[in-house]
Order: structure tokens, then sequence, then C-alpha cells
């Protein structure tokens, strides 16, 4: 691979790996919250509905989906 590839790669993954980063906390303070429970460990006065893990799952095939072409098409548009 060519100097430019790599970094392309580099920068794709390292936004792939924040989204990762970012959906995980989400969960994490949504479960916290669910629960009764504030991020800084006080109670929640009202409940949140249930966190749906289909649609966030379905949102990112998507955006995966979108990443791929995308990528394919910077890679074709360069030969």
């Amino acid at each position: 691979m060519d100097k430019k590839a790599k970094i392309a790669a580099a920068i794709s993954s390292a936004v792939m790996n924040y989204i990762r980063t970012e959906e995980e906390s989400l969960m994490m303070n949504q479960g916290a919250l669910q629960t009764g429970q504030s991020a800084s460990g006080g109670v929640q006065a009202a409940p949140l509905p249930p966190f749906n893990i289909w649609g966030v799952s379905g949102r990112q095939a998507v955006m995966q989906t979108r990443n791929l072409m995308q990528l394919k098409a910077f890679i074709r548009g360069r030969q």
C-alpha cells in the first residue's frame, strides 16, 4: 500500500473507533439511567423509554455500508 492509502485507512479506522466508543458510552449511560441512577450518582426523576438495540444496529449497518461504498468510490477514482 502506498502512503496515501495507509493514511486513508488510518483515518477511517480512527473514525470508526471513535463512533464505537461513543456508542458504548451512550449505552452505558443509558443503562445507568434506566436503573434510576444518573452518571453523577444521583437519582433520576423520570424513567426514559427502553433502549432500542435493533434500531442502533440497523443504523450502524447502514453507516458501515455507506462508508464501504465511499471507500470503494475513492479507491476507484484514483486509478
